[in-house]
């Protein structure tokens, strides 16, 4: 093999892996782009239900608001039901003094 294609081939090589490593440094700066902008997406939409957002209500405390409802209507419910029971009591009162 003489020097000079020895040159040649070592000069071929060194373009396509330079072009190869430009190439790829591109697409490595293109999915980074990418990323950024679907990050970027992402926390906007996602920024209502966010906590500490909107004072508090977000999402991560609505387990603890539906909580307070659950309990709130637990009670309106023995209420109503006490309620039941004492009209049912008068009724019988109304009835028996006729």
């Amino acid at each position: 093999m003489q020097p000079q294609s020895f040159y040649l081939i070592l000069q071929i090589f060194l373009a396509v892996s330079a072009s190869i490593v430009v190439v790829m440094g591109f697409f490595r700066w293109a999915n980074k782009r990418l990323e950024l902008r679907i990050v970027k997406e992402i926390k906007d939409s996602t920024y209502q239900i966010q906590p500490k957002t909107n004072g508090g209500f977000s999402l991560t405390d609505l387990h603890i608001k539906m909580d307070g409802v659950v309990k709130d209507i637990s009670v309106l419910k023995s209420a109503v039901l006490r309620l039941e029971t004492d009209v049912a009591l008068l009724e019988e009162d109304v009835e028996d003094l006729k």
